[in-house]
């Protein structure tokens, strides 16, 4: 059915559990801050409609522009924001994968960071380095699923192909664990293997991808629900009634949750496979090159 195994991949992130509760402070101060944003949008913008009939009816408004500037400040500085967590649990990963003894406390959260930091020169590089592969992840199914020719109205066939495309970027992080597998010194080369065994093992890297996606976002739901009744009573206590934004900001908490242990946990099990099956070799990569300016990037970077 799938050739994982969550319940070693979860005991691989316990073993890391120091850092893993350092990704856990990084990922809720951001959906605390993505909060303050919120109230900060909705009060500025009472503040400003205080002379009108209605003053409290700009405070969506408010919360929309506050969340959503907030939203975009992340998204333009996220390689540096999220480097140490993203780059540092592959090291770790990594690490364990070859048996190693990580240490505990602070001690593994320097680890992390100097072998991240020994592996990508700067958060840039590391960033340059995902967007190029998710952009050869994207283009594969078009090549690679059979199910896609077989569909006689093309439209639906690009529709369907451009979805598959995205679930296949989901594996962009697993992928780049390889840049950390027996002391890589060059992270393009070893992406470059790992798109390679993406090629060769389409249908089977796919379909573990579906279901480590499908323990997600049960996950996510699980934590939803759960996280609805505390920040119910915490929005009891703010003076104003935030009305449906309860349910955007249980799902941010949620959201930070699953970004701290459930991704985590599905990366180390894909990042498993890809260890097993990547290994260096050309049998795919004239195809790849063919149709792909983002692999023939890579391609070059690697040489």
């Amino acid at each position: 059915m799938w050739n994982f195994n969550l319940l070693a991949a979860t005991r691989t992130v316990e073993a890391a559990m120091p850092f893993m509760l350092y990704r856990l402070a990084v990922c809720l101060g951001t959906a605390v801050a993505s909060l303050l944003a919120a109230l900060a949008g909705a009060g500025t913008l009472i503040a400003f409609a205080s002379f009108s009939a209605k003053p409290g009816g700009m405070a969506n408004v408010g919360a929309a522009l506050g969340l959503g500037a907030f939203a975009f400040i992340v998204h333009c500085y996220r390689a540096s924001l999220f480097f140490n967590i993203q780059a540092g649990h592959l090291a770790l990963l990594a690490e364990l994968a070859r048996g190693a003894k990580l240490p505990q406390g602070k001690a593994q959260i320097e680890l992390a960071k100097q072998k991240a930091g020994q592996v990508f020169a700067s958060p840039a590089i590391f960033q340059d380095i995902g967007e190029t592969a998710r952009q050869v992840l994207q283009a594969l199914p078009a090549r690679y699923c059979p199910f896609l020719d077989r569909l006689a109205n093309r439209q639906a066939a690009t529709v369907l192909g451009y979805l598959a495309g995205k679930l296949m970027q989901t594996s962009a992080q697993a992928l780049l664990a390889l840049s950390f597998r027996d002391g890589q010194a060059n992270p393009w080369q070893a992406v470059r293997d790992g798109l390679l065994a993406q090629a060769r093992h389409f249908d089977l890297l796919s379909k573990n991808r579906f279901y480590l996606l499908a323990f997600e976002y049960l996950g996510l739901a699980a934590a939803y629900l759960a996280m609805l009744y505390p920040v119910d009573s915490a929005v009891a206590l703010l003076p104003v009634d935030v009305g449906v934004w309860r349910y955007a900001f249980a799902l941010i908490f949620a959201w930070s949750l699953k970004a701290s242990f459930l991704e985590p946990i599905a990366t180390t099990a894909l990042a498993g496979l890809y260890f097993d099956l990547a290994e260096r070799g050309d049998g795919e990569a004239e195809a790849l090159e063919t149709y792909s300016e983002a692999f023939r990037k890579i391609s070059r970077k690697a040489a």
